[in-house]
């Protein structure tokens, strides 16, 4: 029952009207009736148990969003797709995704360095690690370098029978193993575009995007490649990080020149690896980057070995590392990190006075609220940093 509150707590009452037209507000007043709470444990009990996902929770509302200031709309990266499932379903998958991050960080099934859709691992957490790193290699006298790289898809491509192997090897209960089986296969889907609506289709591939499991999920089977990386004797010295379907590869040595190699290797090494999982790399949105307190060495390119980056056309850093939202510096200052954040919060703050002033509009006490949850919040993002 706790569980239950939980899960519930944690969304808003005021969110979109799902395709069930059931609301969170509803399934609030509905669960304070401890007859009715004890209806909604028992279906999610049996989800779980008999290892059955019921066909309504499998249908989803796809909605077509363009993409504002693009010059072309011929492509489908010009659209935010916005995935809406019926509300009762998203509850119990709330309650199955707490369990399943609870148990996979407990046991080890989820690596140590993955961040992003796992409990208490946050964006900052990552940020912070990794200029954890990069201060204690300074320490030793030690010059660090990265390499970011994307996944391109990576919740529509998921192999669903490499996430049963990868469940049932991580020592999740029979049961547990059985329920995704059921869960991944059968979805439809409908589209709708502003008045537009159509008919359902099968969307069977990957995870659905919006699913409270699909970052779970995500993070068990991405956790099959940090765990195969470590296994490489030769990459021992490399640390790979990984955020969803963003990763990072550390190299730390006394000088830059000697980081090339590695990071080389370890690239090759997390392509194949990615594509024996049937994921694709984007190499065209990689980056490299040097942490070091001299200058002259913080331009060093690299060459991928990967179009478009190889040959006569290595790929070098840019001036500052954008990463997780945070605008990382050659020398840990963080200068341009501020200066993006303080300028973002002084534009909200300018905006804010669109709805009144002194003497009419929103009230004082309505400001001060309005400024402690949009302003404050920007501000002080990547402060621990």
């Amino acid at each position: 029952m706790l569980e239950l509150t939980q899960a519930l707590h944690a969304y808003s009452s005021t969110l979109a009207l799902k395709p069930d037209h059931i609301t969170w507000g509803m399934l609030k007043h509905l669960s304070a009736n401890p007859h009715i709470a004890g209806l909604f444990l028992g279906l999610a009990e049996a989800c779980l148990q008999v290892g059955h996902w019921p066909a309504h929770f499998k249908e989803s509302l796809f909605i077509i969003i363009l993409k504002p200031g693009k010059s072309s709309y011929i492509t489908s990266k010009s659209f935010c797709p916005i995935v809406l499932l019926n509300t009762l379903g998203k509850l119990i998958e709330k309650m199955l995704s707490h369990c399943l991050q609870f148990d996979g960080v407990q046991y080890s099934a989820f690596q140590p360095n993955q961040f992003g859709g796992i409990s208490q691992r946050s964006m900052e957490d990552a940020g912070v690690f990794i200029t954890h790193l990069i201060r204690a290699g300074w320490a030793k006298k030690f010059k660090t370098s990265v390499v970011a790289f994307d996944i391109a898809q990576f919740f529509p491509s998921l192999d669903h029978d490499i996430l049963m192997v990868v469940i049932a090897k991580a020592g999740f209960p029979p049961e547990v193993g059985n329920f995704p089986q059921s869960y991944l296969t059968g979805h439809k889907t409908m589209y709708k575009w502003d008045d537009f609506m159509s008919m359902l289709f099968v969307a069977d591939i990957g995870v659905g995007q919006g699913s409270g499991l699909s970052l779970v999920l995500l993070g068990l089977y991405i956790s099959l490649v940090l765990k195969l990386f470590s296994f490489k004797p030769i990459l021992k010295e490399v640390q790979l990080l990984s955020y969803v379907d963003n990763g990072t590869i550390l190299m730390q040595s006394p000088h830059l020149v000697q980081n090339i190699p590695k990071l080389i290797a370890a690239y090759g090494v997390i392509y194949h690896l990615l594509t024996a999982l049937g994921l694709v790399l984007e190499h065209d949105k990689s980056e490299v980057y040097h942490f070091s307190q001299s200058w002259g060495e913080s331009h060093l390119p690299i060459d991928l070995g990967f179009a478009p980056y190889m040959g006569n056309m290595p790929l070098g850093p840019k001036l500052y590392w954008q990463y997780l939202g945070f605008y990382f510096d050659h020398t840990l200052s963080f200068r341009e990190h501020i200066r993006y954040y303080a300028i973002k919060a002084m534009m909200t703050i300018r905006a804010l006075g669109m709805l009144g002033n002194s003497s009419r509009g929103v009230l004082v006490m309505n400001k001060c609220l309005l400024y402690r949850i949009y302003i404050v919040p920007v501000v002080t993002y990547g402060l621990c940093l």
